[in-house]
Order: C-alpha cells, then structure tokens, then sequence
C-alpha cells in the first residue's frame, strides 16, 4: 500500500511530521516550504524515516501560494491514478474544499484523500504502537474497532502470544563413509588360523 503525504511547510511542520518515522520505503513525503526557507530544521525532523522524502520549493512567495501548488500536485496525482491514498497534511481547513471536490468527481480513482493535522494520524495502527501494557492495547482496540470486534481481536492476539512457540526439527545429520580415506584391511586367511 503506497502512500503520499503532502506537508504544507507553512503549517506547524514539526506536528505535520510526526510519525513520519513510522513510514515505509514505499511511502513518499512530499514537503512544499516557501522560496529561500532553510531546510536544516526540516531535514533533522525527517532523517529517522524509510520513505521517500523531496523537498518542492514554492514556485511563487505570497498568501496561499504553497496551499494552490499542494492542491494543483494532489490533483495531477489523482489524475494519472498515482495516489492509492494521499493525504494533505497540515492544520489549515482551506484546503476540505478542494478535497471534497475530488472525492465528489473522482472518488474511483483512489481508496482514500484526506486532509489530516499529521502523518500519524493517516495511519491506521499508531494507536498500537503507543501501548505500553496489555490493558493500555486492549483499551485502544475497543476504542479503534467497537466492543465486541475490539475484545475479539484482543483475546485472539492473546492467544497467539501465549501458545508455546513450535521449535523447528533439526535435520539428522547423516554421516557417510569417506572416499580415498583409510579402509580397514579385511582380515585374511593367515590371520585366522
């Protein structure tokens, strides 16, 4: 499953960003910053992640310049069909327009489209992740998949983990005569008498 995250560097950066560490190399960040911004801070902020991080540069300076670009890629990637799931990250609502426009018109074009505040919350496990003991998982998964399903998959988890781990069988190690090696002298009739 291929992702493409669309970062508005204008935006709250470093809350977009989180959960970036989270991603795959199959995954793409595209992160859009204004014309003549230092991309030292950034760059420390993405250097723990697999994925496919590119840094587009604002074409113009100006209000909402970064937003109009974000929108236009997001549109040339649904249209040549290579966003499966994109999400424009960022805090800023502007942007639930355009979005509900494509998923209005174009919605057999991709599984999802979403504006969301970071990376981590377009992920569907992170609360997984923040667990820290069994009842902090079992809590998170009735809350991510309802009561029943939650305690279903809880108590199936459980199981998993607690049944006794199977050891592969070892090969025997069969053990064969040595060619060219000493042979044993068969006795001869001398010896026996």
């Amino acid at each position: 499953m291929k992702m493409i995250f669309l970062v508005d560097g204008d935006n709250n950066i470093g809350t977009g960003l989180k959960g970036i560490d989270m991603l795959s190399c199959q995954d793409t960040v595209l992160i859009f910053y204004q014309k003549g911004l230092a991309l030292t801070k950034i760059q420390k902020l993405c250097a723990g992640t697999a994925a496919d991080v590119q840094y587009v540069e604002s074409v113009r300076g100006g209000k909402n310049s970064i937003d109009f670009q974000i929108i236009t890629e997001l549109g040339v990637l649904v249209g040549k069909r290579e966003a499966d799931y994109a999400y424009v990250i960022s805090q800023d609502k502007g942007y639930a327009a355009s979005i509900d426009a494509l998923q209005a018109r174009y919605a057999n074009a991709f599984q999802e489209v979403a504006l969301r505040p970071s990376i981590e919350s377009c992920l569907h496990l992170p609360f997984i992740l923040r667990a820290s003991d069994r009842q902090e998982l079992a809590n998170a998964l009735v809350k991510e998949y309802g009561s029943a399903q939650g305690c279903i998959l809880y108590n199936h988890l459980k199981r998993i983990f607690q049944a006794p781990e199977v050891e592969p069988e070892r090969a025997v190690k069969v053990t064969r005569p040595r060619r060219g090696g000493r042979r044993k002298k068969s006795p001869s009739p001398e010896d026996s008498e």
